[in-house]
């Protein structure tokens, strides 16, 4: 119960903190409640699902479906973060592990495809070569 009550509380630091930055941008905050995860809408977009069970804030992939590569840390860690840009403020304890997660997947990253198709150069014209 108490681990409940705290979530609740920290969500709610969350939103007022989200409400703050967007307010600027006069975008409107909505939460959608699931079972595993809450939803947060910004601008009819969803933009963050909350884990439930452990505080995770992640990305989104699709409305329905959370990016689980990215984490943007948990709810107690929710000051350390810049809102407007989703990084890590400069100096906080949770950057050197963002960067490091980043580089992670950076490093990882395959561009998806098929590959280009080469197309070769031939000359319009060919130079006649005199035998005299």
């Amino acid at each position: 119960m108490e681990r409940a009550i705290k979530y609740i509380e920290q969500f709610d630091i969350f939103l007022t903190l989200l409400r703050k930055v967007t307010m600027k941008n006069h975008a409107a905050i909505e939460t959608i409640i699931g079972r595993k995860f809450d939803r947060i809408v910004i601008n009819g977009a969803v933009t963050y699902f909350v884990d439930k069970k452990n505080s995770v804030i992640y990305g989104t992939k699709s409305p329905l479906q959370y990016n689980p590569r990215r984490s943007y840390g948990t709810l107690d860690t929710v000051m350390q973060f810049d809102w407007t840009t989703n990084t890590p403020l400069p100096g906080s304890p949770v950057e050197a592990e963002w960067n490091a997660r980043e580089k992670a997947i950076q490093s990882g990253y395959k561009k998806r495809g098929r590959p280009r198709k080469v197309v070769h150069v031939q000359p319009t014209s060919i130079e006649k070569v005199s035998t005299s």
